[in-house]
């Protein structure tokens, strides 16, 4: 009697620990290049009836990521923790973005399955989320591949590096990607997307004198994306430009850098011109027209 009761005690106990959160993992995009980061978000529905606080200065480590390949070997798992506190309220959800790196890369080529593992503080316990999968596959520099020195001012200063510039197919889009490698071990430094790419107009891509990478590409139809690498990797800015009719975006490199001369400057996160509503007649001003008493 006393062993039925002490199993009922446990699978009541393992029942509330299960019950502490609800939790949803979901990846940006399934399919990676060599060296790209892997942005994860994931949702953290409170179930365990009080506020609960994860992360903070010198805290433990809230977050998890376990990552297997589909040969069933797993990866040494990635812990991610936040200098500030993040309060979970009860019954509340919170959604966290962020980038799964430090203990893994995108250096193996294959397919893996993702789960996200979140630390409930008062029990010790950490609860899984739903398996995610991704593909990490590589692609030779087809579009751009050329030297350049890490000027002063930029980590790694006088080493030599390359920019690549890879032309990539996911499912049915075309990706435009830049990668930076160290030129003499030729280890991948960054490996990041500069946008959707439609190949109806060539891409334009060269080096600066500030040795910065320039290209200019057509995004969708009629909109051209200019975007700017510095030396260490990452992205300057992005400068999107309409293309009106017969007079296309087209970049000059000059003594100060690079300048795009033609098209319209594009926000395209700016919400579309709200359309002209045609007035009622009855809603338009009269004229001297309507003061002209009609035949009868």
């Amino acid at each position: 009697m006393n062993r039925i009761l002490l199993l009922l005690i446990l699978c009541l106990c393992c029942g509330q620990a299960r019950a502490q959160y609800v939790t949803n993992l979901t990846l940006l995009k399934n399919q990676f290049l060599t060296g790209e980061p892997v942005v994860a978000v994931v949702s953290v529905t409170n179930r365990s009836g009080a506020d609960v606080v994860v992360g903070g200065h010198g805290a433990r480590d809230w977050l998890q990521f376990e990552i297997t390949q589909s040969t069933g070997q797993r990866l040494s798992p990635v812990t991610i923790g936040s200098e500030e506190p993040i309060t979970m309220k009860a019954g509340g959800t919170t959604k966290h973005t962020v980038e799964i790196s430090g203990g893994y890369s995108t250096a193996n080529l294959g397919s893996f399955t993702v789960i996200a593992n979140v630390l409930h503080p008062l029990s010790g316990q950490f609860f899984m989320s739903n398996p995610e999968r991704m593909t990490i596959t590589d692609s030779k520099p087809n579009m751009f591949d050329q030297p350049f020195g890490v000027p002063e001012g930029f980590p790694g200063a006088g080493r030599q590096r390359r920019y690549q510039v890879i032309l990539f197919r996911e499912l049915d889009d075309l990706q435009l990607y830049c990668r930076l490698t160290d030129d003499r071990s030729n280890a991948y430094i960054a490996t990041f997307l500069l946008g959707p790419a439609m190949m109806a107009v060539q891409p334009q891509i060269s080096i600066d004198v500030h040795n910065k990478l320039h290209v200019l590409f057509l995004a969708q139809p009629h909109v051209f994306c200019h975007a700017v690498v510095n030396p260490d990797g990452k992205i300057h800015k992005r400068t999107y430009y309409k293309d009106p009719e017969g007079n296309r975006p087209e970049m000059v490199m000059t003594n100060s850098g690079a300048t795009v001369t033609g098209g319209e400057i594009f926000d395209p996160s700016a919400p579309p011109p709200k359309k002209k509503v045609l007035r009622k007649a009855s809603e338009r001003p009269k004229t001297d027209m309507d003061a002209v008493p009609k035949k009868k």
